[in-house]
């Protein structure tokens, strides 16, 4: 019996525009990091560059290497011309949901989640941090109503990037579906802090790489928290454009919980009322832990 597959989808924003994979022509063994934003696109990104290139001190900026290919930050022609350049197995950057992208059998979707909560804090340090307000406050609510705004704010159909709980949830669930295929591999940040190492190594097996416990090993002492904000400008997204007021800030805290500095009681319990009108409890409870 064929899979089934998602229903092709457009989403359009002030950054996105998913229709630029028209012209997209893929390679068997192609990688998809598909992420919401801040949910681990960039520690993702560096862990494929590792594993791509087969050393932890490859050179790279791996950001650069891996466009983020429907977003309208460069000419559509110049990501598909680099693309198609790279003589490397090729890892690509999307914040789109699944519907939204191209699936082929012969690739593979690394779709990594996070908790909403750390989400949300770490959304306002990235809007802050960036240099075009314009486009910050496009992308994340502003104001003194932010956390109401990002609690309830309903997407319209087909539109894209205003982060949102609905957005966000809308975006889980879109991979969450289809975690049966193969090729579809679901990851959360909470677990990849917890044991690097064995996230690092499970990315490799289902990636089709073997790599030795030493070499594992040199991977997970470069991707922690400390050492790639210790290299910024090797690992920050759109490294020496001007984007960020300070690289180094882009790395800002990368824990779990930080939420709990900044939820207050009400605050928590809108929060849990609303996931739960979102996502049934075993969704819910996954994207807030992971595997636990």
């Amino acid at each position: 019996m064929a899979a089934i597959l998602p229903s092709p989808a457009s989403y359009h924003g002030p950054i996105t525009n998913t229709d630029r994979w028209q012209n997209f022509t893929h390679r068997a063994g192609d990688i998809f990091v598909c992420t919401p934003p801040k949910c681990g696109t960039t520690w993702t990104q560096a862990i494929c560059a590792m594993l791509v290139f087969g050393k932890a001190d490859h050179g790279e900026q791996p950001g650069v290497v891996s466009p983020w290919l429907d977003a309208e930050f460069a000419p559509i022609e110049d990501n598909l011309a680099q693309l198609e350049a790279q003589q490397h197995r090729r890892y690509i950057k999307t914040h789109s949901p699944f519907d939204g992208i191209p699936y082929h059998a012969d690739a593979h979707y690394l779709a990594v989640f996070r908790d909403p909560r750390d989400v949300y804090c770490s959304g306002l340090n990235h809007r802050d941090n960036m240099t075009d307000a314009e486009l910050a406050n496009s992308a994340f609510p502003s104001g003194e109503n932010q956390f109401d705004d990002w609690l309830y704010k309903v997407r319209e159909p087909g539109t894209w990037d205003l982060q949102s709980l609905d957005s966000l949830t809308h975006f889980f669930k879109s991979y969450w579906d289809f975690q049966h295929l193969d090729n579809v591999h679901l990851f959360h940040y909470s677990d990849m802090k917890r044991n690097l190492k064995a996230s690092i190594s499970q990315m490799a097996q289902l990636l089709g790489y073997d790599y030795d416990d030493t070499q594992l090993e040199s991977f997970t002492e470069a991707a922690t928290f400390s050492s790639m904000k210790q290299k910024a400008e090797q690992f920050a997204p759109e490294s020496g454009t001007g984007m960020w007021k300070q690289e180094s800030h882009f790395f800002a805290n990368g824990s779990n919980e930080q939420w709990r500095d900044v939820f207050s009681e009400a605050d928590l319990a809108a929060f849990n009322t609303r996931l739960a009108e979102l996502l049934p409890a075993d969704q819910a409870d996954w994207i807030l832990h992971g595997h636990g």
